[in-house]
């Protein structure tokens, strides 16, 4: 006689098929960095990668990508000042 293994968790606590579990690439990344440096919304983040809103802030806390938003966003405002006409 064996022991049979039951589980207790229920159907409903089970990932679904549709949800993504894989890992960012380089590329998305970058976008999200991108995307932040310019100001884009966490929520509206997730809608243009098609990803959860949740997902965006643990990959850059995941990924401790804060400091090369800073940077871009810092290049951002630089490049925006040189482009700015200087009136005399």
């Amino acid at each position: 006689m064996s022991i049979v293994f039951k589980p207790k968790i229920g159907d409903h606590l089970r990932k679904s098929d549709n949800q993504r579990v894989d890992t960012f690439s380089k590329e998305e990344i970058a976008e999200v960095i991108q995307l932040r440096a310019i100001g884009t919304s966490y929520k509206d983040c997730s809608r243009i990668m098609s990803r959860a809103k949740g997902s965006i802030g643990s990959m850059i806390h995941y990924y401790n990508l804060q400091g090369e938003i800073d940077a871009a966003k810092a290049l951002i405002q630089l490049g925006d000042k040189h482009l700015t006409p200087v009136v005399k």
